[in-house]
């Protein structure tokens, strides 16, 4: 049985109010915005917060999460201050809009022999934390290239209720990393997840850790959805459309195998 709504993250580069109409159209229960460009909080009014605010409560979809995007990783102090400040200002929007989780892509989590990296990572995502926690909203890093234990262990040093981690199963099948293992070894600080594998995005996919009875990239949903039930996970599945294709057409196939599945 699946027991996960369906969001929608939404694109950037195309007008919010259309694709939340449309993603009440397709079925979806929730969205993810990204606060950058028309949505980025210094850009977005009050008049503007207040009108997005009424259209999500008037369509009766979710806010899922606010995304922040970054341009470099957090292992660098270069511009940190400017990189944080503009993260605390995603922070508040994210409350103010009606939501409690934030994602970023923070960067690789350095390897512990790499201590100047390491530290200056720690740093960061621990004052980022401090903030997140300040303005009501937990920080989710998204997965990337590490194992799930290794986001774990960084996690659990840093020991903050406003830090948490977002399973991404299409960037960890780039990597030739299995998003059932790092669902399990991340567990109870999984905030969010996404429905998708990396079948049809650009690049080339790692062989697929599963094994050789699946392909580059193809993401074993069985596995996935029993992994999310059984550490607990009750959050949204988040539908994220490569930029290039049609959104309605990876969520409609998503939302009919689910349906079936289920």
């Amino acid at each position: 049985m699946i027991r996960h709504a369906l969001g929608l993250r939404l694109d950037s580069s195309r007008p919010v109010r259309d694709q939340i109409h449309e993603a009440v159209r397709m079925g979806a229960r929730g969205v993810v915005l990204e606060a950058i460009g028309d949505l980025s909080p210094p850009r977005l009014s009050e008049t503007g917060r207040r009108e997005l605010r009424h259209l999500l409560r008037t369509m009766e979809l979710s806010l899922v999460a606010l995304s922040l995007p970054t341009r470099r990783s957090f292992d660098t102090t270069d511009q940190l201050d400017d990189r944080i400040r503009r993260a605390d200002l995603a922070f508040a929007l994210a409350y103010e809009l009606g939501t409690n989780l934030v994602l970023v892509r923070g960067g690789q989590v350095p390897p512990e022999d790499d201590k100047e990296r390491r530290e200056a990572f720690a740093s960061a995502i621990s004052s980022l934390g401090q903030r997140a926690e300040h303005r009501g909203v937990r920080l989710a890093l998204e997965t990337g290239s590490e194992p799930g234990q290794r986001l774990k262990t960084f996690l659990e040093a840093l020991d903050m209720v406003s830090l948490a981690a977002s399973i991404d199963p299409a960037s960890l099948l780039r990597a030739g990393i299995d998003p059932v293992a790092a669902s399990r070894e991340l567990r109870t600080w999984v905030a969010h997840a996404y429905a998708g594998d990396a079948t049809g995005s650009a690049g080339r996919a790692a062989p697929n850790p599963r094994g050789l009875g699946f392909p580059a990239g193809a993401l074993d949903w069985e596995e996935y959805l029993g992994a999310l039930e059984e550490i607990g996970y009750r959050g949204f599945l988040t539908v994220w459309p490569d930029p290039s294709e049609d959104p309605r057409v990876r969520f409609t196939t998503l939302a009919l195998w689910f349906k079936q599945f289920g």
